[in-house]
């Protein structure tokens, strides 16, 4: 049996430059797909045409919001060197392009002399940390994924009150699919939104990114990742995240940016947006 993840970022190639495939329900959260799911669907492509293995940096908007069912996935090489290829790639359905991004591929090299990173979260190893149980009514999304966090404060669903617009843990697929490149996207934005930390109010249709791009940096390990994620602004209806993705020997493997509409929440926590339940410490 395949893992879903690949099940649900399948295509087959109609000639080059486009393939079929579908956006599953299997993924959504708040209102519709996550947008980290549809940039992975929309990266497969980009490496079926790519001569170079490894993602560099991704760029994707969301003009119109894809629909459940058959989609198709075209890529455009604009240049294609040695070292570096570049490409631009959409999500089509219904003549109408719904994700549109421009992707740069390469190989990641290995470290250097010169080499420097910031030093990474102080925050103990999964097996120590709070297994946040798969139950209740939660997003879709989290049903796929295995999640730990080293505190309650860490979700806003858990908080006691509000405090800084930070969230994040330790992410896994449930079904032991290993992590890599492809699915870096989706784990750089699966975590509900750190402006709910802030505000510790939860819109049921969350906060619809309009532009995600992400930085791949090195290999990623393929058991567990931990994702930090921090909001420094919220103005005018809109709101920025920064994101980092560490494994677990306390390198940084990928980062994040994205800007989103906040719609404000529905007069106080939310705690069933995400299925907030009591945490227990899981040590298997």
């Amino acid at each position: 049996m395949g893992f879903e993840f690949d099940d649900d970022t399948a295509l087959a190639r109609v000639r080059p430059g486009r393939y079929a495939g579908a956006v599953t329900n299997r993924w959504t959260v708040g209102g519709g797909p996550n947008g980290g799911y549809l940039a992975s669907l929309v990266l497969r492509g980009v490496l079926e045409e790519s001569p170079l293995p490894d993602p560099l940096t991704m760029t994707v908007h969301y003009p119109a919001r894809p629909e459940i069912g058959p989609a198709e996935v075209v890529v455009e090489a604009l240049r294609v060197g040695r070292g570096h290829a570049f490409f631009r790639a959409g999500l089509v359905q219904a003549g109408e392009t719904r994700c549109s991004a421009l992707v740069t591929t390469g190989r990641l090299r290995a470290s250097g002399p010169d080499d420097f990173e910031p030093a990474p979260p102080a925050v103990p190893p999964p097996e120590s940390c709070l297994a946040v149980p798969r139950v209740g009514e939660r997003p879709v999304l989290w049903e796929r994924l295995e999640t730990r966090i080293a505190s309650a404060e860490d979700l806003f669903f858990l908080r006691e009150e509000a405090g800084e617009a930070t969230t994040g843990g330790w992410t896994r697929f449930a079904d032991g699919r290993p992590i890599d490149a492809l699915s870096v996207p989706l784990l750089l934005d699966c975590w509900p939104p750190a402006v709910f930390s802030r505000t510790m109010q939860a819109d049921p249709l969350g906060a619809p990114t309009f532009e995600l791009t992400v930085h791949w940096r090195q290999a990623v390990d393929p058991m567990w990742c931990y994702g930090r994620f921090e909001t420094r602004k919220l103005s005018g209806g809109y709101v920025d995240e920064d994101g980092e993705l560490w494994d677990r020997s306390g390198a940084l493997v990928a980062e994040s940016r994205q800007l989103a509409r906040y719609l404000g929440g529905g007069g106080g926590p939310s705690a069933a947006l995400f299925g907030g339940r009591p945490v227990a410490r899981d040590r298997r």
